[in-house]
C-alpha cells in the first residue's frame, strides 16, 4: 500500500466548509464584542459608525432610497441646492451590499442596517484571505482560518470599516491576486478580468489602488515564476494581461466614467498631484505600527500615521520566510522588493500620492495600507506553508530574525515599553512550529505520526494567533470613538413630527439645521436643506458658497455663516435650531419641541424668481462675504444693503480679543474678521467652535431694543469688519423680487414675467442640466454658481431635465465590452468547451 507524502494527504483533503465558516464568524464575533463592550445599540445608546460613518453614509443611503423613489429622475437630487446623485452614487453607493442596506432599512433604522453590513463584509475579507490560502496550500485549514482572521482583524479594518465602500475591495484583494498567479501561469484571464472590473465597478477610487496593485504584482510574478511552468511566451502573457486589465476598466464603465467625471469637477481636483515633495512621517514609527501594541485610529490629521498592524506572527514568519531554503532566491527578492515600495509610499509623499491616484487623502491617511497587509500575509502563507521542511536553525534564525526587528524599531521609535510584549509573544507563537519540526524530525519515516503531530502544533498556533489577534481587536475597537445614535435617532422623530404638525412646505421653501450634530443631518432627515458633506461637490458649488460666507472645506459646506440675505435668496424659509442656542432674529416662532425650535423667515423667496438683466454682469469678488452679497443684491435690484465699518477690538486677555458693537433697535449686524479663522468664538456669552461654524463671519443678530453685542474670540485681531442694514431695507428688496416667482414641483413649472429679465433659480449651475421654456431648449447661465435663463414678457411653462455627464457613454463602453466577453464565451462553447473558460 502506497503511503501518502504530507503534501499529497493536504491536497486529497482539499478546503472544508468549517474553513470558512470559523473565518466568517470569528472576526464577526470579535467585532460584535468590541461593539458591546462600548455600548453600541443595541447595548448601549453609542453607534458603531464614527466619522464618515455618521456624517456621511447614513444619510447617503437614506438619500439613495428617496431617489429611488423618483423612479428615472433619480440620478439628480434637488437637495443641497441641487446636485448630480448619480456622481455621488458611484463614488459612495454602487457596491451590491447596498441593495442589503435598503432591505434591512425596512426593518431596522438606517445606522443598524449600514452597521450589520459591515460585519457582513468583515466576515467576507476573512473568507477570502482564507479562501486564498486554501488555494495555495490545500488542506492546511489551521493556516486559512489563521491568515483569514488576521486579515479581517487589521488596523485597517478596525479603524476604516466605516467607510463601507472601500470594503468590497478589500474582500476581493485576495482573489484578484490569486487569479493574477492563475493569469501567469495559466494563461486563464477571464476570471480576473471580471473581478477587477467588479472592483472598479463598485469604487473606482480603490479599484484605482488594485489597478496599481495588479500590475505591479502581475509582474512579479511574470518575474518569479519558472519557464517551464509559464504556458506561453511573455509577450503573449503581457498582451493578454493588459487587454483583460483595460476590458476590465470597459466593463465598469457605467459607474467609472460618470465617477470620474463627478470628481474632476471638484475643487480638490484642482490640487490633484501638487506638493510631491518631501516625505510623511518617522519611518521608524510607521515600521512600529506592525508591532502588538500599536492601536487602530480612525481619522489622523498626521499624513504618516499608518493602519498596519495584522497580528505579530506576520513578523515571525516574514523571518522565516527569507530563511526557507525551499522559497527560492529571485522570489524572496522581488516579495522583498514588493514590501520595500508599498512601504516607502507611507513615507515618500511623491509615491503616497501616486498610490492615492494622484489625491492628497486629507484625515485618512494611508488608504492602500491593506494592499501591504495582504502581502505581509501572503508572505506568511508561503512561510508556514513551507515550514515543514525548514531546519531547526533556519526556523530559530527567523525568530531571531523578527525578535531583532522589533527590539530594533521599538527603540528607534521610543517605544522601548512594548519591546518585550512582542517579543514575548512572536516567542509563544515559535513554540508550537519549533516543537512541530523537532518532533516530526524524529518521525520522518512515520508520516501518519507526523500528520498528526502538524495538527496538534498548528492547532496550537491558530489558537494563538486567533487569541492574540481576538484581544487586540477588542482593544483597539473599545479604543475607538463612538457617536451618539440615540440623539439623532430621537432628534429625526422630533424634526419630522415638528415639520408634519406646522405642514412645513418643502417643495417651494427649504428648511435648514441652525446647530446640527453631523454634518449631513439635513440629508439624513431627508430634509430639502442646503448643507452637504460630499467628495463630489463641485467646484463652482465651493466657490460659491465661500464667498458668500457659509462654513465650508473643499468637499463640505453647512448652512452656518449663512445670512438673512441668503435665507431669502435661497429660499430657506424654515429654520430648525436646537434650543441650547438661542437666536436674535426677526424670524417668528412657529413651533418647538422638546430639543427645537422651528422658525418661519416670511421673506423666503420660492425657487426662481425673476431677476434684472445686469446680474450677468455681477463679478463674485472679495474675501468679505457682506461686500460679495452687496454686489450680488446690486446685480439682481440695482440696491446695496449692508452699512461696512472697520472696528476696532479692546484690549483683553492675551491672546484673546473683544468687541463691544452697538446695534440699534430694528439693525442687524454681521462681524467680519479677517485672516485666520478663530476657534472659539463668544457672542453675548453663547459659545461657537470652528468645526461647525465659520467663526471669520459672524451673525450678531438683530434686537427690539438699542444694545451692545460683545464678542470675544481666541486671536489677537486688533480689527474687524461690522456690516449692518435696517430690517425695512430688507424687506423693500424682498417685495420687488417677490412680485414674480415660479412654482416648480418635479422639474416643471410656470412663471407670469412682467419685464424681459433673468430668471434666476436657486440651485447650483450645472451645464448638464437642460431648460425648456414653452418646449425650446433655453440658453443657461452660471451667475456665480447659481443657475440663470433669460426670458421674455409673458406667461412661461419651465422644464428642468438632468443628464448624468458620462452616463450614456460609460453605458456604452459597459455594454460594448460585455458585449465582445460574451462573443469569447460563445466561440468557447461552440469549440466544445461547456463552461466560461476562466
Amino acid at each position: 500500500m502506497k503511503v501518502l507524502s504530507v503534501k499529497e494527504q493536504n491536497n486529497k483533503k482539499g478546503n472544508k466548509c468549517w474553513i470558512y465558516i470559523l473565518a466568517f464568524l470569528f472576526p464577526v464575533l470579535i467585532f460584535g464584542a468590541g461593539f458591546a463592550l462600548k455600548g453600541v445599540y443595541p447595548f448601549g445608546e453609542s453607534s458603531a459608525l464614527v466619522v464618515d460613518g455618521v456624517h456621511q453614509y447614513t444619510a447617503f443611503y437614506k438619500e439613495l432610497l428617496n431617489q429611488l423613489q423618483k423612479g428615472l429622475g433619480w440620478t439628480y437630487s434637488t437637495h443641497s441646492m441641487g446636485y448630480n446623485f448619480y456622481g455621488l452614487f458611484c463614488y459612495y453607493l454602487c457596491s451590491p451590499f447596498s441593495i442589503l442596506v435598503l432591505l434591512l432599512m425596512k426593518f431596522i433604522y438606517v445606522n443598524e442596517a449600514v452597521t450589520t453590513v459591515i460585519l457582513v463584509k468583515i466576515g467576507f475579507c476573512g473568507v477570502s484571505m482564507a479562501w486564498y490560502s486554501g488555494k495555495k496550500y490545500p488542506g492546511r485549514g489551521s493556516m486559512a482560518v489563521s491568515l483569514g482572521c488576521m486579515y479581517a482583524l487589521s488596523n485597517f479594518l478596525i479603524g476604516y470599516y466605516s467607510n463601507v465602500m472601500w470594503l468590497d475591495c478589500i474582500i476581493l484583494l485576495p482573489v484578484l491576486a490569486y487569479l493574477i498567479e492563475q493569469l501567469v501561469c495559466t494563461g486563464k484571464w477571464k476570471c480576473y478580468c471580471l473581478v477587477l472590473g467588479f472592483c472598479i465597478f463598485t469604487s473606482y477610487y480603490m479599484g484605482f489602488m488594485l489597478c496599481t496593485f495588479s500590475g505591479l504584482y502581475y509582474l512579479s510574478n511574470l518575474i518569479t515564476v519558472e519557464s517551464n511552468r509559464r504556458p506561453e511566451k511573455v509577450r503573449l502573457s503581457i498582451l493578454k494581461f493588459s487587454g483583460a486589465s483595460v476590458a476590465a476598466a470597459g466593463l465598469a464603465g457605467i459607474t467609472l466614467i460618470p465617477g470620474i467625471v463627478a470628481v474632476s469637477r471638484t475643487a480638490a481636483a484642482e490640487e490633484a498631484g501638487t506638493g510631491i515633495a518631501g516625505v510623511y512621517g518617522d519611518i521608524w514609527k510607521q515600521m512600529s505600527a506592525l508591532m502588538e501594541d500599536s492601536l487602530s485610529f480612525v481619522k489622523s490629521s498626521q499624513q504618516g500615521d499608518v493602519n498596519l498592524y495584522c497580528g505579530c506572527a506576520v513578523l515571525l514568519f516574514a523571518g522565516m520566510y527569507f530563511f526557507n531554503k525551499e522559497i527560492r532566491a529571485v522570489e524572496k527578492i522581488v516579495a522583498g522588493a514588493l514590501i520595500v515600495l508599498y512601504f516607502a509610499g507611507f513615507h515618500i509623499t511623491a509615491l503616497n500620492l501616486l498610490f492615492h491616484g494622484m489625491h492628497k487623502p486629507v484625515g485618512i491617511p494611508n488608504r492602500f495600507a491593506f494592499i501591504l497587509i495582504f502581502l505581509f500575509l501572503k508572505m506568511a502563507c508561503d512561510a508556514w506553508g513551507k515550514v515543514e521542511n525548514m531546519s531547526r536553525k533556519r526556523i530559530f534564525a527567523g525568530l531571531a530574525a523578527a525578535e531583532i526587528f522589533c527590539t530594533v524599531v521599538g527603540i528607534r521609535s521610543g517605544k522601548t515599553g512594548e519591546i518585550l510584549l512582542t517579543d514575548g509573544i512572536l516567542a509563544g507563537m515559535f513554540l508550537p512550529l519549533w516543537t512541530e519540526n523537532y518532533f516530526c524530525g524524529k518521525l520522518s519515516k512515520h508520516s501518519f505520526g507526523c500528520v498528526e503531530i502538524r495538527k496538534i502544533c498548528a492547532g496550537i498556533l491558530t489558537v494563538l494567533i486567533l487569541a492574540e489577534t481576538g484581544i487586540h481587536g477588542i482593544v483597539s475597537i473599545t479604543d475607538n470613538g463612538t457617536a451618539n445614535r440615540d440623539i439623532y435617532v430621537e432628534s429625526e422623530q422630533e424634526v419630522c413630527g415638528l415639520l408634519e404638525a406646522e405642514k412645513v412646505d418643502q417643495v417651494d421653501y427649504r428648511v435648514a439645521i441652525v446647530n446640527p450634530l453631523v454634518r449631513n443631518e439635513e440629508m439624513l432627515y431627508q430634509l430639502n436643506g442646503v448643507s452637504m458633506y460630499s467628495s463630489t461637490n463641485t467646484e463652482e458649488m465651493w466657490n460659491f458658497v465661500k464667498s458668500m460666507g457659509f462654513e465650508n472645506l473643499e468637499n463640505r459646506f453647512q448652512y452656518a455663516g449663512t445670512t438673512e440675505v441668503m435665507d431669502m435668496l435661497l429660499g430657506i424659509r424654515y429654520l430648525l435650531c436646537r434650543n441650547t442656542r438661542t437666536l436674535n432674529t426677526t424670524y417668528e416662532k412657529i413651533g418647538e419641541s422638546q430639543s427645537f425650535d422651528l422658525y418661519e423667515n416670511s421673506r423666503a423667496l420660492k425657487i426662481g424668481y425673476m431677476v434684472d438683466s445686469s446680474v450677468l454682469n455681477y463679478i463674485m469678488e472679495g474675501t468679505n462675504p457682506m461686500e460679495v452679497q452687496n454686489r450680488l443684491l446690486t446685480g439682481i435690484v440695482g440696491k446695496r444693503l449692508y452699512k461696512m465699518q472697520t472696528v476696532s477690538s479692546e484690549v483683553g486677555v492675551i491672546g484673546t480679543t473683544a468687541f463691544h458693537i452697538r446695534l440699534k433697535k430694528g439693525e442687524h449686524g454681521y462681524l467680519y474678521i479677517p485672516g485666520t479663522e478663530p476657534d472659539t468664538v463668544t457672542i453675548q456669552g453663547q459659545e461657537q467652535k470652528s468645526d461647525y461654524w465659520n467663526n471669520n463671519f459672524l451673525d450678531l443678530g438683530t434686537y427690539d431694543t438699542d444694545t451692545t453685542v460683545r464678542v470675544t474670540a481666541d486671536t489677537g485681531m486688533q480689527e474687524a469688519v461690522l456690516g449692518t442694514y435696517e430690517e425695512a431695507d430688507l424687506d423693500e428688496i424682498y417685495k420687488e423680487l417677490s412680485s414674480q416667482q415660479m412654482d416648480l414641483s418635479n422639474g416643471k413649472g410656470s412663471i407670469s414675467v412682467k419685464e424681459d429679465g433673468i430668471l434666476m433659480l436657486s440651485s447650483f449651475y450645472d451645464s448638464n442640466m437642460t431648460i425648456t421654456v414653452d418646449g425650446k431648449k433655453a440658453e443657461t447661465f452660471s451667475i456665480q454658481g447659481m443657475t440663470g435663463v433669460k426670458l421674455s414678457a409673458g406667461t412661461h411653462k419651465i422644464v428642468m431635465k438632468y443628464q448624468t455627464p458620462g452616463l450614456k457613454e460609460g453605458a456604452v463602453l459597459s455594454i460594448l465590452i460585455a458585449g465582445m466577453l460574451g462573443i469569447v464565451w460563445v466561440i468557447c462553447m461552440r469549440k466544445g468547451k461547456h463552461r466560461f473558460p476562466v
